[in-house]
């Protein structure tokens, strides 16, 4: 597995710019549509009421237009809604997730590694629904190749790799 990863250079910010426009452009038209936010799996993961649950759905929509829009300290601060996202709110997050992880890595975030295991899990919802072009498992598998490779002192790093071997690594 060493082997794969060693084409980056520990710190190679060249790299990661390149990886983050990959997965920019792998993510680019991805809306959340009817899927469930970050903020409406909040409220699922509160056990709120059905009006809490629906002011958070509107929430979503009405702050970000897209998942460009997400600010880090928002995905610093709610570290794990994707365990309570549907197919379509995973696929949403997931990039700015993504690029979040690659940025701050090193700062100890547990947003990082819950990244890393909805990865693991298969980057799928509750609904288990693989929506995923070619193209976008393929950005997936190079940030956990990345993330394996740059992240071994602050990353899950057995996740990561459990992740590659379990699905993703056919992809590079």
């Amino acid at each position: 597995m060493i082997s794969i990863v060693r084409k980056w250079e520990r710190g190679d910010d060249l790299e990661k710019e390149k990886l983050i426009k990959e997965i920019e452009t792998a993510f680019k038209n991805v809306k959340l549509d009817n899927g469930i936010g970050i903020f409406e799996a909040e409220e699922l993961d509160a056990c709120s009421s059905d009006k809490k649950i629906e002011k958070a759905r509107k929430k979503d929509r009405s702050w970000w237009k897209d998942w460009h829009h997400i600010e880090d300290k928002h995905l610093a601060y709610y570290s794990s809604p994707m365990c309570f996202m549907d197919s379509q709110g995973i696929k949403w997050a997931l990039p700015a997730y993504m690029i979040y992880a690659l940025n701050h890595y090193e700062d100890g975030a547990f947003s990082v590694d819950t990244t890393i295991y909805t990865i693991e899990r298969g980057a799928l919802g509750y609904d288990k629904k693989n929506t995923y072009t070619l193209e976008q498992k393929k950005v997936i598998a190079k940030f956990l190749q990345y993330m394996l490779f740059v992240g071994e002192d602050w990353v899950d790093t057995y996740f990561t790799k459990m992740a590659l071997d379990k699905e993703w690594k056919k992809y590079l």
